[in-house]
């Protein structure tokens, strides 16, 4: 690289002396670059922008406004002095969340530098295998266990059975050493964006020694008698900007979150696009996408290291194995088809990769051209294993061939990394408020001051990071935490799900979840099943543990990358400390209960659900000729039940489902205090009675509400008057039906919800 750097400097005019102060290149003449502050302001006005335009185009469809109205006018909603129940996301948002979740900064940063150590298409062949045969399985689970228990990682392992607790605990300590040392990641962008708003860019010259230099401030390879050295203020004082972004965009809710992610995976495509289109149009662009998309070295397929990267690139970019999906998941709404939103997901993730790839490299095949026109020699192979210094080394020499769209292409690239890593910081951070909030239950601690101890802390333990010695450190504890618990993770994830989820139980919660869709009236099925339970059951949990126990013989024999023993020391620390909380937490829990409903009960709700919802498959025996004659006018009421005796049915099974929630979560005896699913209750029978005030009781689900909110002529007043009763009745019925389940009790609940009554017990 260094010879490279020379012959490059050879064909060009001598560049101004730079002045070494402090470890910084301080170029004399240097002036504020009007194209990138005005790129720059462009890129965060893209954002909002979208949004608003989003948000225009729901008012002018009349579809905005409904929900907040309908808040508004009932009181009880607004002075509720309890804390939430669990929040849910839009739909939308929901896919945004996940979306910048998986495209982080590895997909620029690190995608490109693998593919071009590893033989060009066969890494590419070997990533999309891992990506079909272990990571989209691995996301499937996840986002299904979410939604369905409605819990974060660790609750919802404690739900599926106690004993998967240590698997929890040991992704939650994972994020722990993980989200410290990635923002540092997104601290080097910070810096480069910040450079890029400089004409000449500071890098001119010697993009390698700008680096090294006055980026990192490192040893230069020598580690004999080393330590950490001292904290780099310039690295130090980028961290704690994008801790303060991460701040104020996470602690004031979910809604604020929910704008901020419109610049940041708006953001990103954009500006991808804008580079693509540039860079392909470069001298020498081809050489380096034929190498990109040319080239298949079929002996690489032979390399297990090849194919460990591989698959570790597409789970640290998905993230199953984090528990973070399942968090994520958890906020979704019940009716969410998470299955749609995991192949979107998966597709557009590795889409983003493959797309970027070719405008990395064709800015690759562009350096490699400039070297060899100034008289030296040299290949795009050569230029592509520049190491995980290539977003920062060659491609930030490479934004200077730009010509007068210079600093326009800089700001926009490392704005690209800042934005798509600040989006997995997002979703990786509300997975840990996510666990602190349930740990806690009901608190009256504000939102914000909770993310801010987060953020507070994180910081503090990313400073070990913005040493002289701190981008080793980074890689070795991403070798070590990253590299092996994920596959570690995945594989268990397997084995809880087939020895205690099962297959039917993700069945039934995706049939539940989507039923009643205008593509999927009878819920989604899940196929082809022959190839969903062999990835579950074989692909999965066998390819990630070989990997693991092959990586873990290779380290064994040789130490990773020759990093100083004390590094590798705290890497090894970090491993073991995850390796001794996983099974400790199962023999700790081993004679646990799980507290998921029996499988049985579920399939029978699931049928008695889907029956009421289409009596015509509940009744085979009718014959179409019967239908047909009755369907062509008013005459439903042959064809059919009453609209008030299917809407009674189908409304009591809604209580009877969010019964049993109520029961599973009751201890017999316990001083009665409304639970986020009774208030959930509460306020559908609320919301309701408002409804069938203003449009009747017509049938349908709306039908169905107005039952549940005991609207009809001798409905008590007031919205939650039926809801109260039930409660009233709870704590007299539950320890007495406690002894049959909790199924049985909360079919008790459901009856005595709906059972005849005078108007005086009201």
């Amino acid at each position: 690289r260094a010879l490279s750097a020379r012959i490059l400097r050879a064909g060009r005019p001598p560049a101004r002396a730079p002045l070494k102060r402090r470890g910084r290149l301080l170029h004399a003449g240097m002036a504020v670059s009007a194209s990138g502050v005005l790129t720059l302001a462009a890129v965060l006005l893209a954002g909002p922008l979208a949004w608003f335009l989003r948000a225009g185009a729901k008012r002018w469809r009349g579809g905005s406004g409904t929900a907040a109205a309908a808040v508004a006018s009932d009181p009880r909603q607004v002075a509720q002095p309890e804390p939430k129940g669990r929040d849910e996301v839009s739909g939308i948002d929901y896919l945004l969340g996940l979306l910048g979740y998986a495209i982080g900064i590895g997909n620029l940063w690190r995608f490109p530098y693998l593919v071009g150590k590893w033989g060009g298409g066969a890494f590419v062949l070997a990533y999309l295998v891992c990506l079909v045969f272990v990571a989209i399985p691995a996301y499937i689970i996840e986002m299904v266990m979410g939604q369905y228990t409605r819990k974060s990682t660790v609750e919802c392992f404690r739900m599926i059975h106690p004993r998967w607790v240590g698997l929890g605990w040991g992704q939650v300590v994972m994020l722990l050493f993980v989200i410290p040392y990635y923002n540092v990641l997104l601290a080097y962008a910070v810096i480069y964006v910040w450079g890029s708003l400089s004409d000449p860019l500071p890098w001119v010259g010697d993009s390698a020694s700008y680096w090294n230099n006055s980026v990192l401030n490192n040893y230069g390879g020598s580690y004999e008698g080393v330590g950490l050295g001292g904290i780099q203020w310039n690295l130090a004082l980028a961290l704690l900007v994008v801790w303060l972004i991460l701040f104020f965009s996470i602690a004031f809710g979910k809604e604020v979150l929910a704008k901020v992610t419109w610049v940041t995976v708006v953001g990103p495509v954009v500006m991808l696009l804008v580079l693509l289109v540039r860079a392909v149009m470069l001298d020498g662009a081809a050489d380096g996408i034929e190498f990109y998309i040319g080239k298949f070295d079929g002996a690489m397929l032979g390399d297990l290291d090849m194919w460990a990267a591989a698959c570790g690139q597409i789970l640290f970019s998905l993230s199953p194995g984090m528990g973070t999906a399942i968090t994520l998941s958890s906020y979704t709404r019940p009716k969410e088809d998470v299955v749609k939103t995991c192949l979107i997901v998966s597709v557009c993730n590795s889409a983003f990769s493959l797309v970027g790839g070719i405008a990395i490299f064709s800015i690759v095949g562009n350096i490699a051209h400039n070297i060899n026109e100034a008289g030296g020699a040299t290949t795009v192979a050569e230029q592509a294993r520049a190491g995980p210094g290539l977003a920062f080394i060659a491609i930030a020499r490479g934004m200077t061939t730009f010509g007068g769209g210079t600093n326009t292409m800089a700001v926009l690239f490392f704005m690209v990394l800042l934005t798509l890593g600040l989006d997995s910081t997002f979703a990786w951070l509300e997975t840990f408020v996510g666990y602190i909030e349930d740990a806690a239950g009901k608190t009256t601690v504000p939102r914000w001051q909770v993310v801010l101890s987060v953020c507070s802390y994180f910081f503090l333990a990313g400073l070990p990071y913005c040493t002289r010695m701190g981008n080793e450190l980074l890689d070795a504890m991403d070798h070590y935490v990253a590299g092996y618990f994920l596959l570690l993770g995945v594989a268990l994830e397997a084995v809880l799900f087939c020895c205690t989820f099962t297959w039917q139980r993700l069945a039934i919660a995706v049939r539940r979840a989507t039923h009643g869709g205008a593509s999927t009236p009878q819920g989604r099925q899940v196929r082809p099943e022959l190839f969903w339970r062999f990835c579950l059951g074989f692909s999965m949990p066998v390819m990630c543990l070989f990997l693991f126990f092959y990586i873990l013989s290779s380290d064994i024999s040789k130490a990773y990358e020759g990093y100083p023993d004390w590094v590798q020391a705290i890497g090894w620390s970090a491993l073991l400390l995850l390796l001794i909380i996983t099974p400790a937490g199962a023999v700790a829990n081993w004679k646990g209960e799980s507290s998921l409903v029996p499988i049985e009960e579920e399939a029978a709700a699931l049928k008695s659900t889907l029956a009421s919802q289409c009596p015509a498959a509940a009744a085979p025996e009718a014959s179409p000729k019967d239908g047909g004659e009755s369907g062509g006018g008013g005459g439903g009421g042959e064809r059919r039940a009453s609209p008030s005796a299917e809407s009674r049915e189908r409304a009591r099974r809604m209580v009877e489902e969010m019964a049993r929630e109520i029961v599973l979560d009751e201890a017999p005896g316990a001083e009665h205090v409304l639970t986020p699913d009774e208030r959930r209750l509460r306020s559908t029978a609320a919301s309701a009675t408002s409804d069938s005030e203003n449009d009747g009781d017509g049938g349908g689900s709306s039908s169905a509400q107005s039952v549940v909110s005991g609207a009809s002529t001798s409905r008590p007043p007031g919205g939650g008057a039926a809801v109260d009763l039930l409660f009233a009745r709870r704590r007299e019925e539950v320890p007495a039906a406690s002894s049959n389940g909790p199924s049985a009790a909360a079919a008790g609940l459901a009856d005595s919800f709906f059972a005849p009554r005078q108007p005086s017990s009201s």
